[in-house]
C-alpha cells in the first residue's frame, strides 16, 4: 500500500497533462472556426458576472470552449456510444438543455445590480427574462455555427470529461495508503451496527419518540403493464434513453413515492420544506416537501430511469449521531431505478452529505456482488420487498442520525402527514424576503450553513467540505477508494446481474 503513495503524484500529473491536451484541442477549434464575436462576448461577460456574484449552478459540469453546453456523468458516458448523426446531435441538445437550464438559475440569482450592468451592456432593458431570452437565442445560433464545422463532434468528445470529486492532492498530503486502515476498521463496524438493524422485525427497533409516517399527497395505482407502456414510449429516441414526458414524469414519482416512517423525538427529526430565514438556511416542518429529479445510468450497458427523492430535516443532532457528525440541515436521498421494462431492481439510499451509501437490490436478479479492488464492497444490508411497487416501499429511519433501520412495504396508514413533491431545481434558487433568490449550495456544489468538523478527521480521504451536505452531481460515496452517487456504471461495477 505504502509503494502506491509513490506514484500519487505521477497519476496527478497525467490528469492535468490530459485535461490540458482536451482544453488545448477546443482552443484549437474556437481558433479556426471563426464564431460570431457577440455571441462569445454575451457568454463570457455573463459567466464572469455569474462567478464575480458566486452563484455558479454545480449541478453540471461546464465544457471547456464551449459555453452553450453542461454535461452530467451520464452524458460524459455516452460520448463513446455514438454511432450516427441522430445520436450525435441529440447527445449534444442534451448537453444544450442543461447548461440553458442551469444558466436559468444563474440568472435568477444574479443581484439586480449585476443584471442591470450586463443588459445595459448589450443595449437591452435590465430584465432578466430578456437575458434569457438571449441565453436561448446565442446558445442555438452558436451551436448551429459549430455544428457546420466538419471536425465538431470530434473536438467535442475529447473535450467532454467528469469533474472529480476527490482531492488526489489531499490524499497525497493526508497519507491516505495509511489513513484508510483504521477508516477501514470503523467502516466495517458501522456497516455491521446497521446490517444488524435490518435483521430486526421493525417492533423490536428500538424508539426514542414517536413513529410519524410521512406519505405523498398525491398517490396512483398502476400496473406493470401501464408502467412499461411508459417507458417503452420513452426510450423512442435515437440513443433510446428513457425520456418520459411531463406529464408521465409526475404519475411515476407519484406511484413510486415511499412511506417515510420517521421516529420522532424532537424538531430535529421534522421533515420539512428548505426556505432561507434572515440569516441562513432553515426547515419548514408545517410545509412538507420532497424535492425530486430524474437521472440516468446503466444497467447491463442499458440506458435505465432514475428516481430520486430527497427529503431534508432542520439537523443532525440528539444522543444517536456520532459527536463529529452532528450539525444544521440534515437529509436523505432515496433513489429508485427501473429496468427497462419498467420494474424497479434496485433502491440505493445515502444522507445528502454523501455518507452511508447502501443498496437494496431485488435478490432474483443479482448473482453476485462483484469485489472492489482496494475499496470496500458493496454494502447490501437487505433486499428488495418482493411485494413492491405492489405495495409502496417504507423507509423507518432514526431519530437524530436519520439512518436507515427498516426497509418494508405497506399500505398509507389512516393517520399520517402528507408531503408534496416539487423539483430539486427549486433548491437552486430560493426565494428570499427581500425578492431576491439564493440556491442553498455554493457555486462548488456543498450545501450552505451545513458545515461539520469531520474534515479535521477525515482530510486524508481527500473529500473536500467531507460531511456536509451537497448538491446534486458532487455526492463523493466512499471513503477507500473512488465512487460517485450519480457515476451511470455504478450498478455494474458492482454487481454482477441475472
Amino acid at each position: 500500500m505504502l509503494r502506491k503513495a509513490y506514484f500519487l503524484p505521477v497519476i496527478l500529473m497525467l490528469i492535468v497533462v490530459a485535461q490540458g491536451c482536451a482544453s488545448w484541442g477546443a482552443q484549437q477549434f474556437i481558433a479556426e472556426s471563426q464564431r460570431p464575436p457577440q455571441y462569445e462576448r454575451f457568454f463570457t461577460e455573463l459567466d464572469a458576472a455569474v462567478h464575480q456574484a458566486g452563484v455558479r449552478n454545480a449541478a453540471y459540469f461546464q465544457v471547456s470552449g464551449f459555453p452553450y453546453l453542461r454535461a452530467d456523468r451520464f452524458l460524459v458516458s455516452l460520448k463513446n456510444r455514438l454511432n450516427n448523426d441522430a445520436q450525435k446531435k441529440q447527445w449534444v441538445h442534451l448537453m444544450q438543455r442543461l447548461d440553458i437550464e442551469a444558466r436559468e438559475t444563474e440568472i435568477q440569482n444574479l443581484p439586480a445590480s449585476a443584471v442591470e450592468k450586463l443588459t445595459v451592456g448589450f443595449g437591452l432593458e435590465p430584465d432578466r427574462k430578456i437575458l434569457q431570452e438571449k441565453v436561448n437565442s446565442y446558445s442555438n445560433k452558436l451551436l448551429a455555427h459549430d455544428q457546420r464545422q466538419s471536425n465538431f463532434y470530434a473536438v467535442l468528445q475529447e473535450t467532454v470529461h467528469n469533474s472529480d470529486e476527490y482531492s488526489t492532492v489531499m490524499r497525497a498530503f493526508g497519507l491516505y495508503p495509511i489513513a484508510v486502515i483504521p477508516i477501514a476498521v470503523v467502516t466495517h463496524m458501522v456497516f455491521d451496527e446497521m446490517a444488524a438493524w435490518h435483521q430486526l422485525p421493525p417492533d423490536e427497533l428500538q424508539s426514542f419518540g414517536a413513529l410519524t409516517a410521512y406519505a405523498p399527497a398525491r398517490v396512483m395505482d398502476l400496473s406493470q403493464q401501464e408502467i412499461h407502456e411508459i417507458l417503452k414510449r420513452s426510450q423512442q429516441n435515437p440513443l433510446e434513453i428513457p425520456l418520459p414526458s411531463v406529464a408521465d414524469r409526475q404519475t411515476l414519482l407519484a406511484f413510486f413515492a415511499p412511506i417515510i416512517i420517521q421516529d420522532m423525538a424532537a424538531d430535529y427529526d421534522k421533515i420539512g420544506e428548505v426556505v432561507w430565514g434572515q440569516k441562513q438556511l432553515q426547515i419548514n416542518p408545517d410545509n412538507v416537501t420532497a424535492y425530486y429529479y430524474f437521472s440516468h445510468a446503466f444497467l447491463k450497458r442499458q440506458p435505465i430511469l432514475q428516481i430520486n427523492y430527497v427529503i431534508w430535516f432542520p439537523a443532525r443532532s440528539g444522543p444517536n449521531p456520532p459527536r463529529i457528525e452532528r450539525g444544521l440541515i440534515d437529509g436523505l436521498t432515496v433513489r429508485v431505478s427501473l429496468s427497462p421494462d419498467g420494474s424497479p431492481f434496485m433502491v440505493d439510499i445515502m444522507n445528502n452529505c454523501g455518507c452511508y451509501h447502501f443498496y437494496v437490490p431485488r435478490k432474483e436478479m443479482v448473482q453476485q456482488i462483484l469485489p472492489s479492488p482496494l475499496a470496500i464492497d458493496a454494502f447490501v444490508p437487505t433486499w428488495l420487498p418482493d411485494n413492491f411497487p405492489r405495495q409502496r416501499l417504507t423507509i423507518r429511519l432514526k431519530s437524530g442520525w436519520h439512518q436507515v433501520e427498516n426497509i418494508g412495504t405497506g399500505k398509507i396508514p389512516s393517520r399520517f402527514i402528507s408531503y408534496k413533491l416539487i423539483a430539486y431545481k427549486q433548491l437552486e434558487k430560493l426565494p428570499r424576503s427581500d425578492e431576491t433568490n439564493e440556491s442553498m449550495f455554493t457555486s462548488n456544489g456543498i450545501g450552505k450553513h451545513s458545515e461539520r468538523i469531520e474534515p479535521i478527521l477525515f482530510f486524508p480521504m481527500g473529500i473536500p467540505d467531507i460531511g456536509s451536505m451537497r448538491q446534486r452531481g458532487h455526492h463523493a460515496i466512499k471513503f477507500i477508494g473512488r465512487a460517485h452517487f450519480d457515476d451511470p456504471h455504478l450498478f455494474d461495477e458492482h454487481f454482477e446481474f441475472n
